[in-house]
């Protein structure tokens, strides 16, 4: 009787054994399954959100690559990218902080993509509205090269007729002045017969004789004129007189030698001018050349030879 008892006990403990673990390895399986479901949902969303940040990157890369070519054409212009894409660049982390969460819900996924299409029309409105203002711009710069093309044509036209009247003043200037109708420098000796005759012996000569005439000039200011005649020796220096009449006078924006220096009275008659410098000590064997000179130019040459 006793056995019996026991006996239906143990098998009531087994039974109560068996059920406990059926329904602890149902919990399990359960919490598996559950786990499982979660792991897939979780990895479906996160395929998703990767499909929407590669959306976001393209884009960003497009906007990028439009920008830099647009850059650096005017202050204006560079102005308006670098304040319209810093409020693009936070509107990017704005996006891709809703993108890159460990877990997106539907909703969340949802919403994300609503910005994304806002994000594309913004992007969109920002290039045509570069796009303007580099068209504007290059419409400047065109209306700029043709206002330059025109200025620089001025300018040739200016400076050809500063030329043109500079050549004219010139014209006028060398019209204006006086000039030699002749000039005759000889040295010349003392004849035995007939006063002096020329010679070209240094030995025997007694003096140079210098005469010239002006030719007639309408448009020459009657009156006094000064006239400096220079003597150039064989070896390149200026003749002095012992008489202290040579000196310096302007001629090119510098002191020039004068051998002497005559005043005449020009009237417009084909005034002559005559006079004579004596042999100095120091003249040599050589060419000879006489100059003229008036109002800073050179009026005209005359040369002899002595040996």
């Amino acid at each position: 009787m006793s056995l019996q008892t026991n006996d239906k006990r143990s098998k009531r403990l087994l039974f109560l054994m068996i059920i406990t673990l059926v329904l602890i390895n149902a919990g399990l399986i359960y919490q598996l399954v559950t786990k499982n479901n979660q792991l897939q949902n979780t990895q479906t969303e996160l395929v998703d959100t990767t499909k929407e940040l590669d959306d976001l990157k393209v884009i960003e890369d497009e906007l990028r690559v439009n920008l830099e070519l647009k850059s650096g054409q005017n202050a204006k212009l560079d102005s308006v990218i670098q304040v319209r894409n810093q409020e693009i660049q936070k509107k990017i982390t704005q996006i891709r902080g809703l993108l890159s969460k460990e877990k997106v819900t539907q909703s969340e996924l949802a919403n994300a993509t609503k910005e994304m299409v806002a994000f594309k029309d913004e992007v969109e409105k920002l290039k045509a509205e570069i796009e303007e203002l580099s068209k504007q711009n290059q419409y400047l710069k065109d209306e700029n090269y043709v206002m330059q093309k025109q200025i620089e044509a001025e300018r040739e036209i200016n400076q050809q007729i500063r030329s043109e009247n500079t050549e004219l003043v010139k014209q006028v200037e060398v019209g204006s002045r006086i000039f030699l109708k002749s000039l005759i420098a000889a040295p010349m000796r003392n004849a035995l017969v007939g006063g002096l005759k020329i010679t070209d012996k240094l030995s025997k000569l007694e003096k140079i004789e210098v005469s010239c005439t002006l030719g007639n000039n309408d448009l020459v200011e009657q009156g006094n004129k000064t006239l400096y005649f220079q003597v150039v020796t064989p070896n390149k220096s200026t003749l002095h007189t012992d008489n202290n009449t040579s000196g310096t006078f302007n001629f090119d924006g510098g002191d020039r030698m004068y051998t002497i220096k005559k005043s005449v009275n020009f009237q417009n008659k084909n005034e002559t001018v005559t006079f004579s410098i004596p042999k100095t000590d120091g003249m040599t064997e050589g060419n000879y050349t006489v100059n003229v000179y008036s109002q800073n130019y050179k009026m005209g040459s005359s040369e002899f030879s002595l040996r």
